[in-house]
């Protein structure tokens, strides 16, 4: 045996929650009574307790049955970043084709000093974010390869009567146990223990007897200080030869006196009878554990569960306002690329309402573009149409002059994407337009940006998924993208698309049909000076200002700009506050 000290890993079982009941579970996930959670404040005091820790390359592990199940485990795994380890990570930002290749990288990468131990499922799926950010380290087993799963649930008494081991050989293979020696101590709500197994027969078991209090050091004992915790191997049989069950059975395989044990404590699987009594003669198999990691077998770690990092549905979200000509081409091509697509437009557009209807697409017919005279405000036309998905997963964000790649669909289904992140792709126009800079067309522009409702950066405004503070179509899309940090903006070369372009930039971004008395786009205001889209010799008497940062607006009479708008080295501040590259929508009201 040895000290949690000389461990290079060291886990807080943090919740007795799984989707799996495979068989001789290590964590007992069959026979709790209970599915618990530990407490975030319980969690800290665990963690900070591992001060002073200097295993090699070491890692602080969460497990659990599933961790990610934890009804905190977000909030939880944050805390953990800001207390424990190193810097938060950027794995997985980048669309994964091959999952397994990956989940197997982070096998290795001790660099956080912060590990998951996962059997994926839809928890993690709902934390991708999070998961890529916090833990390094992951040790994933989706148990769906036919691994096997040592029996442990077997008695010292009932072992040594019905194999005739000596009492001596039983405690010198309990000395050398592998999981002692090879993986982790661990803690739970009960305490501390110098194993991990130990830590959740004890629970079960004895409701945490044998528990140390967590507390700074508690890790260094050395095995001559692990006193009445040893009692607990006698209720394991880990460390001796013994038999294995594959573990997709769901049943475990149990002897007589632990048998009584678990009855007592409550067990489901007990009382279901999904478990098999040890029997010496049929259960004759003397396996015994080498290497770490040979406990789960010689197949891959990630089986066919790996899907639950993958997307399950695409939708599509577009405006169309007199913009039914190039829906009639576009359309057709998108709409069996998606799941859902939801076209919204104006009430007096029938055309558009009538290419929708054509192409099966959501119609959503609304005329708040023109609310709070704005000539043409398209995020609140977006934000009616995302009212209209059904069940949203992966959502695209697109134009109605605009052509998909024909791989989307296969493509954003066969890859693991981070929620986290808003992915974008290039487009190209199909004739010049004028006044365009070609970096327009890579950049996370409102043609292409494909993200997750779930995503940090948007989830608190969802469905209001967009500002509504734009007059005109301009902006909005800049708004939109830099709602994420930089790099979760993630260039996506393989989904370009195409555009059928228009003559020059910001032509209908006040509206295809131009109305007056209307707050319209007059052009934008960067630290490199004021740039107009519409043709004028002087500014009018009164502008309004939107920043595309965090959607303020201000109107003022045109010679009061300095008191609102300054150039600073970082870009430009705009109402008191440090915007710095973001540029400045600016609209007058035309006459």
């Amino acid at each position: 045996m040895r000290s949690p000290a000389d461990m290079d890993i060291v886990q807080i079982d943090i919740s007795t929650k799984c989707h799996k009941k495979c068989s001789n579970c290590t964590r007992l996930i069959s026979h709790q009574p209970k599915r618990e959670d530990l407490s975030l404040a319980a969690f800290e005091r665990a963690v900070a307790s591992m001060e002073g820790w200097q295993g090699p390359n070491r890692v602080i592990g969460i497990i659990a049955g599933e961790p990610t199940l934890h009804a905190d485990f977000e909030k939880l795994s944050r805390r953990f970043a800001e207390i424990w380890g190193g810097p938060t990570t950027n794995n997985g930002l980048a669309p994964v084709e091959d999952f397994n290749r990956f989940a197997n990288e982070r096998l290795f990468d001790r660099s956080t000093g912060r590990g998951l131990w996962t059997s994926l499922g839809e928890g993690f799926y709902r934390h991708y974010e999070t998961i890529m950010e916090v833990y390094g380290h992951w040790n994933t087993n989706t148990h769906e390869s036919a691994g096997l799963h040592q029996a442990l649930l077997i008695s010292r008494e009932d072992y040594v009567a019905a194999t005739g081991m000596s009492q001596e050989q039983w405690v010198q293979n309990r000395d050398n146990c592998w999981v002692q020696n090879l993986w982790s101590a661990a803690m739970n709500d009960k305490g501390a223990y110098f194993c991990e197994v130990a830590a959740a027969i004890d629970r079960l078991f004895f409701n945490g007897a044998h528990a140390w209090p967590i507390e700074h050091g508690w890790w260094q004992r050395k095995p001559e200080d692990f006193g009445n915790q040893l009692e607990l191997c006698d209720c394991c049989a880990l460390a001796q030869p013994g038999p294995s069950q594959i573990d997709a059975l769901e049943r475990d395989i149990v002897s007589a006196q632990n048998l009584q044990r678990l009855a007592k404590a409550g067990s489901p699987a007990v009382k279901k009878g999904k478990y098999e009594l040890y029997d010496a003669g049929y259960h004759n198999e003397q396996r015994t554990i080498q290497r770490r990691d040979s406990y789960v077998g010689e197949g891959p770690r990630v089986g066919i569960g790996n899907v639950s990092a993958f997307p399950r549905r695409v939708s599509c979200v577009l405006v169309s306002v007199g913009y039914a000509e190039m829906l009639k081409r576009t359309l057709p091509h998108n709409a069996p690329l998606f799941d859902q697509i939801v076209v919204v437009t104006s009430s007096e557009d029938k055309e558009t309402q009538k290419v929708a209807r054509e192409n099966g697409a959501t119609l959503v017919v609304s005329d708040r573009c023109y609310d709070d005279d704005h000539a043409f405000n398209k995020g609140k036309m977006m934000n009616d149409a995302i009212e209209a998905l059904k069940d949203p997963d992966w959502v695209v964000f697109t134009d109605a002059d605009i052509f998909m790649n024909r791989g989307l669909r296969a493509y954003v289904l066969n890859h693991a994407l981070n929620p986290g992140c808003l992915y974008y792709t290039q487009r190209s126009d199909e004739s010049e337009v004028e006044n365009q800079q070609a970096s327009v067309n890579r950049e996370p522009n409102g043609y292409f940006q494909l993200f997750h409702p779930r995503a940090l950066s948007i989830r608190e405004r969802w469905p209001k998924a967009l500002s509504e503070a734009f007059c005109s179509a301009g902006g909005i899309d800049s708004w939109f993208f830099q709602q994420w940090p930089r790099h979760k903006l993630v260039f996506v070369p393989d989904l370009h698309v195409t555009h059928l372009s228009s003559r020059s930039l910001g032509e209908n971004w006040n509206g295809v049909v131009k109305k007056s008395g209307k707050w319209s786009q007059l052009g934008v205001l960067t630290s490199a000076g004021f740039a107009s889209f519409l043709p004028m010799t002087e500014l009018p008497p009164e502008i309004k200002l939107t920043d595309t940062l965090n959607g303020d607006t201000v109107v003022f009479k045109t010679g009061e700009l300095d008191k609102y708008v300054r150039v600073v080295p970082n870009g430009l501040e705009f109402l008191g506050k440090d915007i710095g590259r973001h540029h400045i929508h600016v609209a007058y009201k035309t006459p």
